[in-house]
Formats: structure tokens, sequence, C-alpha cells
């Protein structure tokens, strides 16, 4: 599969995953301000500050990515070791996305699947369609994307590497 097409594929997953965390951040960012009257309080609160979640973290995470991937097409070169290093944020962005969820759903189980407070402050009736689980399955769709992407890239040959003999 060439690179071009795979980066163009990668952003498209990284715009899905952006506009959800962020809209997820937007819509507790609401909520919380609804209850508090501020966006500044970050103890004692009824519902958790957005700003000490998960999603607000992930949110910056996806549009990192985003932009990074946006950088790379924009070079038309593209190096294996670009894409390498994408990989390597999006394998980092996965791994905490999927830790979240899996802190909500031990915490899901050993309250014996009855409803939980989730990381929003929101009741968790079934973990597998909270926001956590969500970004961390587009995170993992992401990451391999990316991976298609950079054994891609390690498999052109680039002008520079051309040698005439």
């Amino acid at each position: 599969m060439r690179t071009p097409l795979v980066l163009k594929i990668q952003t498209a997953v990284l715009v899905a995953g952006t506009a959800f965390a962020w809209y997820t951040v937007v819509v507790d960012f609401v909520r919380f301000y609804g209850f508090e009257g501020t966006v500044f309080k970050v103890q004692d609160c009824i519902v958790p500050n957005p700003v000490t979640t998960p999603c607000f973290y992930g949110a910056w995470a996806f549009l990192i990515a985003l932009i990074w991937t946006l950088r790379l097409l924009k070079r038309r070169v593209y190096s294996a070791s670009g894409i390498r290093n994408l990989m390597l944020f999006l394998a980092a962005g996965t791994i905490f996305a999927f830790g979240n969820f899996g802190y909500g759903y031990m915490k899901f189980l050993a309250n014996s699947g009855k409803p939980t407070v989730g990381c929003s402050g929101l009741l968790m009736t079934n973990p597998f369609f909270t926001p956590c689980f969500i970004g961390a399955m587009l995170f993992l769709a992401s990451l391999i994307v990316s991976i298609v992407a950079w054994l891609s890239a390690r498999n052109t040959v680039l002008p520079e590497q051309l040698s005439v003999r």
C-alpha cells in the first residue's frame, strides 16, 4: 500500500478521534461548570474537573498525533523514522487509553457489575460504552494504520538513497 494513502487514512482516523475526544471534554466542562459555576475548582467537586480526567489528556494526545500526521503528509518525503516516532507516540497513547479503560473496568467488576461512577463523573452501566473504551479503540485503530504506514515507508526507496554506479 502506498504511504501517502495510508497517511490519509491515518488522518481520517485521527480526525475522528480528535473530534470525539474534544466533544467529550467540552461536554464534561459544560457539566462541570453547571455544577460548580467555575472551571478553576479542582478539589471538593460534585463531578471531577475535566482537567483532572484522562479524557482531557487523551484529547491533547489525539490533537498532537493529528498535527504530526498532517506535517508528515505535507513533507511529501515519507521517512520511516518520522512515521516510526509517530507510531511510538500512538503506542503510548494506546497503552494510556487501555490502562484507563482497564481501571474503569476493574472498578465495574469490583462492584459486581452494578453501575459505578466513571472518570467523567457519570454512572457507568457498561464499560464498553464509555468514552475511555471508544477513545482506546480509536487509538488502537490509529496505531494499526501507523504500523502499516511505517512498513510501507520502510520498503520505499527515497531518491537520496539511490546511487548511480
